[in-house]
């Protein structure tokens, strides 16, 4: 069987290059790039190319700070989650940060073997980025 080789960048999309040639990245870190990439996308903006691309997290900035904002946004992010194929299972949590911001919790098993937990930032301006914490 042919073996595919994912073109990507690093997790911040900066198109690092060594020795001339693009850095790949792979496994877990093309995962976590491709969830951030898929939950910065503003649902169907990508729809030439991606059917069912993005998210609608957008829609919830400026929302009270409150439980019902914090599951509507931990539903978003689950319906998003399951347009990846190659997670196995997921779980969501959110909260709110210190800086009004709201924290992201994903437990995830991908290739139905590997499982990591992931935190990320839904900032104010709307961005999510990994939690530096």
């Amino acid at each position: 069987m042919e073996e595919i080789i994912e073109l990507g960048t690093d997790l911040n999309n900066n198109w690092e290059f060594k020795d001339g040639d693009l850095i790949l990245v792979e496994n877990k870190d093309n995962l976590v790039q491709s969830i951030l990439n898929r939950l910065n996308s503003e649902y169907d903006s990508l729809d030439l190319f991606y059917y069912d691309y993005g998210s609608v997290l957008s829609n919830f900035l400026g929302w009270k700070h409150n439980d019902e904002t914090l599951e509507f946004i931990r539903l978003e992010i689950e319906d998003t989650l399951e347009q990846e194929p190659r997670l196995s299972d997921f779980s969501v949590e959110a909260s709110f940060n210190k800086v009004g911001g709201i924290l992201i919790k994903l437990f995830i098993v991908f290739d139905d073997e590997t499982d990591f937990s992931l935190s990320l930032v839904l900032e104010k301006d709307g961005e999510i980025v990994a939690d530096r914490e």
